[in-house]
């Protein structure tokens, strides 16, 4: 009997192991469901440029029909915007932030805290401005990114999530801001 329980303490201790071991399941390609989009947890990884820290699952559910349109809206905007860093459309890529987002990117402690990555540290980069972050963190980190998923905030407010050179990242926070998709940041709807 004894053995039978440390055998059973044995075998749940690897499940658990390996459970946390193991990397988290990748978003599906189709278009998920709404409930995969309120579930799904993209892993932290980190990528110089995106803010991917872990945050609890969304408590807003839209309907398939809202989930299935944003979706798609946010694929249209993600598309556009990695057309125009890919360019290094500066001033194209402005028309996609939030008031909010350029000043808090602008701020002299987020340039001094994103230069200190440790990529821009080894090329010698101090980044002094928002076309600095531009073309040293943004361009050089979206141009392999792709929507996998959408999480929603709240019904104006959802998280693009997206795999970075085979790393499930969230690639923006998104809010539904005079009529279309603009690119905002973490404290806008998260909780």
């Amino acid at each position: 009997m004894e053995a039978a329980g440390r055998l059973l303490g044995v075998l749940l201790g690897t499940a658990v192991l390996a459970a946390c071991a193991s990397p988290p399941a990748r978003p599906p390609k189709e278009t998920p469901t709404p409930t995969q989009a309120a579930t799904t947890q993209p892993s932290n990884g980190s990528t110089p440029g995106t803010d991917s820290s872990a945050t609890s699952a969304a408590t807003y559910v839209p309907t398939e029909e809202q989930y299935l349109k944003t979706f798609g809206e946010v694929q249209e905007v993600i598309a556009e915007l990695t057309r125009i860093i890919a360019a290094g459309d500066y001033d194209g890529w402005m028309g996609y932030l939030t008031s909010e987002y350029i000043e808090s990117r602008s701020s002299p402690a987020f340039l001094a805290d994103a230069s200190s990555a440790p990529i821009l540290k080894k090329n010698g980069i101090v980044l002094k401005s928002l076309r600095d972050y531009f073309d040293y963190v943004v361009v050089r980190s979206r141009l392999q990114a792709t929507l996998d998923d959408i999480q929603f905030l709240d019904e104006t407010h959802v998280k693009a999530i997206g795999a970075v050179q085979g790393t499930n990242v969230i690639l923006y926070y998104l809010v539904h801001e005079g009529g279309r998709w603009k690119v905002g940041t973490r404290g806008s709807g998260d909780s």
